[in-house]
């Protein structure tokens, strides 16, 4: 059935530009040959009939003011779903290579916005199965979600899964994002409230006035936010894009190495890419901020039918210009802490959303405004717990890539998976420094990444 698109996944949409394609890309790389034709029929039976989504297209309005319609389109599941012969050797730099030109291209937009390849080939007798799927139609929440609905056997919640990964979809009525807004708010004032009540009691004062500080900051920030600091990362943006990954790190060592300092997976990895960027850029590199997406949706509850988007940004200054890398770790342990007390997410995701229901070119300055306050965006996502099979054949490793909005050139994805995490490096070639400046940066960070693990 026809229906119209919430305001975020119409601002998504609309962020759709040739120089930046919102489309997400997913790989599952395979130990062994997988049967393209097992995976059209996991696809008709699992992913069809349960996401009207993906059996969609969006259409505009002939003056384009939005939302987006998403129009009835049943996919061809012959077209949608290929195979491909990668290139020799069958490497990481060949598989590299395609995927950076699967960025630099649309999707059909005479079918609905997702599309799979097989790659075959890779590793010798290995597969790769690429997943792109529209910003518009799912976030890293919902790709998740579909990565354990084509799985053959995936982990319940009984072993650490969340039941927005392991649960069938719920089907839900209403516009998402006036659902969501209705849900968050209440929450955060009677938070807000807790806060308030408890200045009386030791340490509550401080608490307080800590709370109000990031507060008002944060509001100044979204309201007013200041370009980043200049460096090589700003340039003309061009459609070759560039895909690399990191080598895998064990899952518990970066969780080890946060404990130490009180800190967070999350805070010991983006201090980590802080670290490459300082040595990329030069030990001169002033502190700079990321565009930083971060997740709305209840884990604890089974995902829209819709899939969609409930992500807000946040905009954390990372500490570039740190030299010490135990330092790196508190310092962006402490900016998280403190954006963690504000409504910066929420108050974007309401932002953006209400932008999506008019013009593109709204919703593209707007987002063009958070994105100059930045020069990066980096995304977390939790993956599965333990590794995933695929028409029988194991899922050895899982990766993504975000696409970059507004005029941002980098984009680093973190993905853990059955105990281990990878990061996942999308960038503009031209603006990076063509092949060579985007594989200096990734050396930078695997060595990075071992220096602080060690």
């Amino acid at each position: 059935m026809d229906r119209w698109a919430s305001g975020i996944d119409t601002a998504w949409l609309q962020l759709e530009q040739p120089a930046n394609r919102m489309v997400v890309h997913g790989v599952l790389f395979c130990d062994g040959p997988v049967d393209v034709a097992a995976v059209r029929e996991r696809v008709a039976e699992r992913w069809l009939p349960a996401y009207p989504g993906l059996r969609q297209r969006p259409t505009w309005s002939a003056g384009g003011l939005g939302p987006v319609r998403w129009v009835d389109h049943e996919p061809d599941l012959a077209a949608h779903i290929d195979t491909v012969a990668l290139e020799a050797p069958g490497d990481d730099a060949a598989l590299a290579r395609h995927v950076g030109h699967l960025m630099s291209r649309p999707l059909p937009d005479d079918r609905p916005w997702w599309a799979m390849h097989v790659l075959t080939g890779w590793q010798g007798s290995g597969t790769a199965v690429i997943v792109s799927i529209h910003h518009g139609l799912a976030d890293g929440v919902a790709l998740n979600h579909l990565f354990h609905a084509l799985a053959d056997d995936p982990p319940g919640t009984d072993e650490g899964t969340p039941v927005a990964y392991a649960a069938p979809p719920k089907r839900r009525r209403g516009a998402r994002d006036v659902r969501l807004v209705r849900r968050e708010i209440p929450q955060r004032l009677r938070r807000l409230t807790r806060t308030v009540a408890g200045s009386s009691r030791p340490g509550g004062a401080q608490e307080l006035a800590a709370t109000s500080t990031a507060i008002g900051r944060s509001t100044a920030l979204i309201v007013r936010p200041p370009a980043d600091a200049a460096t090589a990362l700003q340039g003309e943006l061009g459609t070759e894009k560039s895909a690399r990954r990191t080598r895998a790190v064990d899952l518990a060592a970066v969780k080890q190495a946060g404990k130490e300092h009180g800190a967070s997976v999350n805070d010991v990895l983006c201090a980590a890419i802080a670290g490459a960027l300082r040595t990329y850029l030069g030990e001169d590199t002033p502190r700079l901020r990321a565009v930083m997406p971060t997740n709305l949706r209840r884990l604890d509850r089974p995902v829209s039918h819709w899939l969609g988007n409930e992500f807000g940004l946040v905009l954390p200054t990372i500490p570039t210009d740190e030299p010490d890398p135990g330092r790196r770790v508190e310092r962006v342990h402490h900016v998280m802490s403190q954006i963690k007390r504000t409504n910066q997410a929420l108050a974007t995701f309401i932002g953006i959303a209400a932008a999506g229901h008019g013009r593109a070119a709204w919703t593209q300055a707007l987002v063009a405004r958070y994105a100059e306050a930045a020069s990066l965006i980096i995304t977390n996502v939790p993956g599965p717990v333990r590794e995933l099979t695929l028409a029988g054949t194991p899922i050895r490793d899982l990766l993504f890539w975000v696409p970059c909005s507004g005029r941002l050139a980098l984009g680093v994805s973190i993905l853990s998976y059955a105990g281990r995490v990878r990061l996942g490096v999308a960038a503009d070639t031209g603006v990076l420094g063509g092949a060579d400046g985007v594989d200096r940066f990734l050396a930078a960070l695997d060595e990075q990444l071992a220096d602080m693990l060690a």
